[in-house]
């Protein structure tokens, strides 16, 4: 009997073990199953990461390329703002220039009574060009006394 019941252990082990074996090839078939699709979804990921790696570059270029951009619109700004100070200096210069220069001269080569005949006639319908010839004082001298008078 004894023999028999080591046996029947024995043979009780061998199909346990053998069990067990297929137990482990089922589990480890399942684990491979996992691992492939895990190691599926790492590829997608990596081509994904860098996808996104090159998209980031290319906006890094971009924005690169934006702020020179905006950086030579300032310096274009401010040489903008020096040229217009420069000019508006310049305005004011000619200003107080023909201030104390022109209008003297004019009032003083143009007497009143020339002044009266240059709106009669420019009243009566000559133009500049033929008060200038008639009375031989320079066209733009007579479109100022005009501008004057509030008639040019």
């Amino acid at each position: 009997m004894s023999r028999e019941i080591v046996i029947i252990i024995f043979l009780g082990l061998s199909f346990f073990m053998f069990l067990l074996f297929l137990y482990v090839i089922k589990r480890d078939k399942i684990i491979e199953k996992k691992f492939k699709a895990f190691e599926i979804a790492l590829e997608d990921l990596l081509k994904e990461i860098y996808e996104l790696k090159k998209e980031k570059d290319k906006l890094d270029k971009i924005e690169r390329i934006i702020e020179s951009i905006v950086d030579d619109v300032r310096a274009i700004e401010q040489k903008n703002l020096k040229i217009i100070e420069k000019l508006k200096e310049e305005i004011e210069e000619i200003k107080v220039k023909s201030k104390k220069n022109n209008f003297p001269q004019i009032n003083s080569l143009i007497n009143k009574n020339d002044e009266e005949k240059i709106v009669s006639l420019y009243k009566n319908g000559y133009s500049i060009e033929e008060i200038s010839r008639e009375l031989r004082i320079p066209a733009g001298e007579i479109e100022l006394i005009l501008k004057f008078s509030s008639l040019a």
